[in-house]
């Protein structure tokens, strides 16, 4: 599958780059250059993810381990998804400063796979809330939306490679089916996991646990790096969202 992947790569960046080319140039339709364009992006993301999973299977994915300020990262996310050309409200709740030890990377991918899943299934002028806090040593991240939800049947197969719950749904939503595959895989891989709720018309929330780093424990320069292979019209930002500060940060 990696080597497979590999080979998509160089059609993939022969077809993008003639068709910025012609772009420049002003030749042929642009309408359907920017199709064109949006279908080319999108089977790179697929073997992007596709080398990202065959790599991890076979344990060779390692993880540039580090202390993560996860609230930091979340508003990364945010900011990221503001980029994003969909009539969904995203908003950020409560968040404490929370510090894992994580790959920065890889973490961002989870967060921004399950916002997108959320925004990909949320109805125009519905929402989706993030929010952060630390509970009982563990970090906890949680990606609500108030969208079109998940049948009780399908929720054991939802972190499932290329499972759809709508097997019928138009590939113009979007989605490979690999998305929540990688997000609980990152999530495992940093020692923890992802759990999920939901009801159907109601909306869904995903739950990422990531244990604490405690400053105590706060690895040495030369003890950063592990690599681990054993053990989702416009966006609508509103805010500003807000911080708890620990007791005695702030002076």
């Amino acid at each position: 599958l990696a080597d497979v992947s590999h080979e998509l790569r160089t059609p993939l960046t022969a077809i993008r780059g003639n068709v910025d080319l012609m772009r420049r140039m002003g030749e042929g339709d642009l309408e359907s250059l920017e199709i064109i364009q949006e279908e080319v992006d999108r089977l790179t993301r697929l073997v992007g993810d596709l080398t990202l999973l065959a790599r991890a299977d076979a344990g060779g994915l390692p993880l540039n381990l580090k202390p993560v300020e996860l609230d930091n990262l979340l508003f990364e996310v945010y900011r990221q998804v503001s980029l994003l050309d969909k009539p969904v409200e995203v908003t950020v709740s409560e968040v404490d400063q929370v510090c894992v030890n994580g790959d920065p990377d890889r973490l961002k991918q989870l967060l921004f796979n399950l916002v997108e899943n959320g925004i990909k299934y949320t109805p125009r002028g519905g929402r989706v809330t993030v929010g952060l806090a630390q509970t009982n040593g563990w970090a906890q991240i949680t990606v609500s939306d108030n969208g079109i939800g998940i049948p009780a049947e399908d929720l054991p197969f939802i972190f499932d490679r290329f499972y759809r719950v709508d097997k019928a749904r138009n590939r113009s939503q979007g989605g490979s089916g690999l998305g929540l595959a990688i997000a609980k895989w990152v999530a495992q891989a940093h020692g923890g996991d992802i759990e999920v709720e939901s009801e159907v018309n109601a909306g869904t929330t995903f739950t990422v646990k990531l244990p604490v780093l405690e400053k105590e424990k706060e690895p040495k320069a030369g003890e950063l790096r592990q690599e681990n292979g054993r053990t989702r019209s416009s966006l609508r930002l509103l805010g500003p969202a807000r911080r708890k500060e620990k007791q005695g940060d702030r002076d």
